[in-house]
């Protein structure tokens, strides 16, 4: 029986049959892997604690012919605070679903298994949408599907000052280039400040981010649009949040 042990974060848990669960790993060997649990959902079972959404495990499994089976897991570190808080929860998702909607099985990326490893500390305890959306900017720069935002697609110059971009051209886009550009949108210089500091957000600084709501909410509906164009259909976890929205009486997200 071929065995092997991998450090990994709780992606995605999903039930089948009475007890069971099928569970995607993203780990920092391989990427990610799907799993069978067999009765992990059982209180007894020795994997139902570790087997949680967000919970950062080792684990030990064995492969299969068509999918691996989870033997052993032990919780390397738990954010109890992600799953007592809806708001926590509902921003979890998202950055977790966007990473496994985005991402291939057994393709080894530890820039990625980092970032998420890192991020769960700050959705525990920083505001939980901004650091989602750090965390998804963060990822779609280093999985190589990133707009550019510094400088114009069309002809390299740098962005400053208020500007357009577009979805279909790649990026930004510099006044003396929209009539060549497609589908342009306003891009205005504090938006793209917002984005350069997430981009350069270091997980280990504790420095407090202040962003005002007018910020947010324009990069959250512009990244959301931009998330969109690429998978082609809405993310689940964006009509959890408008739920949370609005059972918390926050403003709606666009």
């Amino acid at each position: 029986m071929d065995t092997y042990t991998v450090e990994a974060v709780v992606l995605r848990t999903d039930d089948f049959g009475d007890a069971n669960r099928v569970v995607t790993l993203f780990t920092r060997e391989y990427g990610k892997i799907e799993a069978n649990a067999y009765g992990c959902r059982r209180s007894r079972s020795p994997l139902s604690g570790a087997l949680q959404m967000f919970n950062h495990i080792t684990a030990q499994l064995t492969r299969g012919a068509k999918i691996d089976t989870i033997r052993d897991a032990d919780i390397k570190n738990f954010y109890d605070a992600l799953t007592a808080d809806l708001e926590r929860l509902a921003y979890a998702s998202l950055l977790f679903e966007i990473v496994n909607r985005m991402t291939l099985p057994r393709q080894s990326e530890l820039e990625t298994f980092d970032l998420l490893k890192n991020s769960l500390p700050a959705l525990s305890t920083r505001n939980p949408r901004i650091a989602a959306l750090i965390g998804a900017c963060q990822f779609m720069e280093t999985s190589g599907v990133q707009l550019n935002f510094f400088q114009c697609v069309h002809c390299g110059t740098d962005i400053d000052g208020d500007a357009a971009i577009s979805l279909l051209d790649g990026g930004a886009v510099c006044m003396n280039c929209v009539d060549a550009a497609q589908d342009c949108r306003p891009y205005p210089d504090g938006l793209r400040k917002t984005f350069e500091t997430m981009l350069s957000f270091d997980w280990r600084d504790d420095t407090k981010l202040t962003f005002n709501s007018r910020q947010i909410n324009s990069a959250e509906k512009f990244f959301l649009d931009y998330v969109h164009s690429i998978l082609g259909n809405s993310l689940k976890s964006v009509q959890f949040i408008r739920e949370v929205r609005s059972l918390i009486g926050v403003g709606k997200i666009d």
